[in-house]
């Protein structure tokens, strides 16, 4: 099976499961909740480490050894999941930035300068 057959799977489960959280987080049923976002983050690190087979040098350079001090999210429109964490050229300033970095199902990884959360 193709890297690429695997990614579109685990972006489907996560969407999946996602799907499921938002049912459970109306219903207030925090037990379920947890055990599936213990699920997602199982997911989530092995999209991480195919994030890390595919980056270039100067993104392996910045990015942690595991995915769990960054925030994570899924553009469903677009399959492509994001990694975002506070730019470490900002870290010491007043004007703290995020910069993201994205893998999408034909396992491409780019990086995102001055991301931005949309609302």
């Amino acid at each position: 099976m193709s890297s690429e057959s695997n990614l579109k799977e685990l972006f489907e489960n996560w969407n999946n499961l996602n799907n499921k959280i938002q049912e459970f987080m109306a219903g207030f049923d925090l037990a379920n909740v947890k055990a599936l976002r213990k699920k997602q983050q199982v997911i989530e690190d092995i999209v991480y480490d195919f994030l890390k087979k595919k980056a270039s040098d100067d993104i392996l350079k910045i990015i942690p050894e595991h995915c769990g001090e960054l925030e994570i999210g899924y553009d469903k429109n677009n399959n492509e999941f994001y990694f975002v964490m506070i730019d470490p050229d900002s870290e010491n300033s007043d004007d703290i930035k995020l910069i993201a970095f994205t893998i999408d199902l034909d396992a491409s990884v780019r990086k995102i300068e001055n991301f931005e959360i949309e609302e």
